[in-house]
């Protein structure tokens, strides 16, 4: 019997040779078909760590949990570069690493600091021409994707241990860290891989902290900036139906949680001059208010209010 349906997230942490989609069939079956499950921030299958799981109307939710800062200790292994990037790839090149690290080790990691453009790795799931660049790259053809501006808040060498070092990684949405131990070892031209990557945290979110425990969806929103808004019943019921009410005093931005009497969270929404308007209202809560509350609005349909 599968477990009645949540609104939530859960931290798992990512075994290695799971791919992430394999990684949450377990919590898709303890939920049952009915309910919506997905990841957000796919891992790759050798990496390890954590991994959002988003269950029902959360998953209205993984933008956001996908654009917080991650966090990776990544171990780079120089002397033998690969397509993938990894250890799982084919060997394009060999070259003996020398018997100690290069003198400008610490000022070539260092440039990878701040925003900076990057390539991702032909093995990835973007598309080109409107196919998965990893499919094309397995079926041999060649990959050109246009690099992109991402964003490094933090590196450093955590261990070095010739010719391997670890290196703590703090970085955007969109950035890849094979692709970063690519680029180290064309800057000390050295052909190099990823030989081992852990992602140790997703904004406040850590591995150690991976339990099977339903995670209210309003942490996201806390560890994304959202602020909380509350309103009272009719305030909140109009809004639901996809009406704007008047913002409550102070109250101002287009990062809103707002939440209806008894800490039931309703939607996401922004202020447009004076007024607060709903961006995606989640249907679960929508129906609990109606449940409770005779409609705003005699006749009014709400179903208009589901949409982002």
């Amino acid at each position: 019997m599968s477990d009645p349906a949540p609104h939530g997230f859960l931290i798992l942490d990512k075994a290695p040779g799971d791919s992430s989609a394999r990684a949450i069939d377990p919590v898709k079956k303890r939920f049952g078909k009915r309910t919506k499950v997905g990841h957000a921030g796919t891992l790759d299958p050798f990496a390890t760590g954590v991994l959002i799981v988003m269950v029902g109307d959360a998953t209205r939710l993984s933008d956001l949990a996908m654009a917080l800062p991650k966090t990776y200790e990544a171990t780079v292994a120089f002397g033998r570069s690969t397509d993938s990037c990894d250890t799982e790839g084919r060997i394009l090149e060999e070259a003996d690493p020398g018997p100690g690290a290069p003198d400008d080790l610490d000022e070539r990691v260092a440039e990878f600091l701040g925003e900076i453009q990057q390539v991702p790795p032909a093995f990835s799931a973007l598309k080109v021409n409107g196919k998965r660049a990893y499919k094309l790259a397995r079926a041999g053809e060649d990959v050109e994707i246009a690099p992109r501006r991402v964003t490094v808040h933090a590196i450093e060498i955590m261990h070095l241990a010739w010719p391997e070092i670890t290196l703590r990684i703090v970085c955007g949405s969109g950035f890849y860290v094979r692709a970063l131990g690519r680029d180290l070892g064309a800057r000390l031209g050295i052909p190099a891989h990823l030989s081992a990557l852990r992602r140790t945290a997703i904004g406040p979110f850590q591995a150690d902290g991976a339990s099977e425990e339903v995670r209210p969806m309003e942490e996201l929103t806390a560890a994304a900036g959202f602020a909380r808004v509350d309103l009272d019943e009719t305030s909140a019921l109009l809004l639901a139906q996809g009406r704007g009410v008047s913002s409550p005093e102070g109250v101002t931005g287009d990062q809103l949680a707002v939440f209806a009497p008894g800490s039931l969270f309703l939607c996401l929404a922004r202020v447009e001059g004076e007024l607060l308007q709903a961006k995606t209202v989640f249907s679960h809560a929508r129906r609990a208010l109606e449940a409770r509350s005779p409609p705003a609005t005699p006749g009014a349909s709400l179903d208009r209010a589901d949409t982002n």
